[in-house]
């Protein structure tokens, strides 16, 4: 498929997206966001802890 097909395809998948779909995104998106920080957090503890 080419490009700009791929593109004309995003725009219908995301014009049929309800208010749930966006707003259970969103929330997945803080949960990602938390995780990488805990574990930038645990790895930094640990890295500091060892020197």
């Amino acid at each position: 498929m080419t490009e700009a097909g791929d593109d004309e395809e995003l725009r219908r998948h995301v014009a049929g997206l309800t208010a749930g779909d966006r707003r259970r995104d969103r929330r997945l998106f803080w949960w990602e966001l938390l995780a990488v920080l805990l574990v930038a957090a645990a790895l930094t503890a640990r890295a500091l802890w060892l020197t």
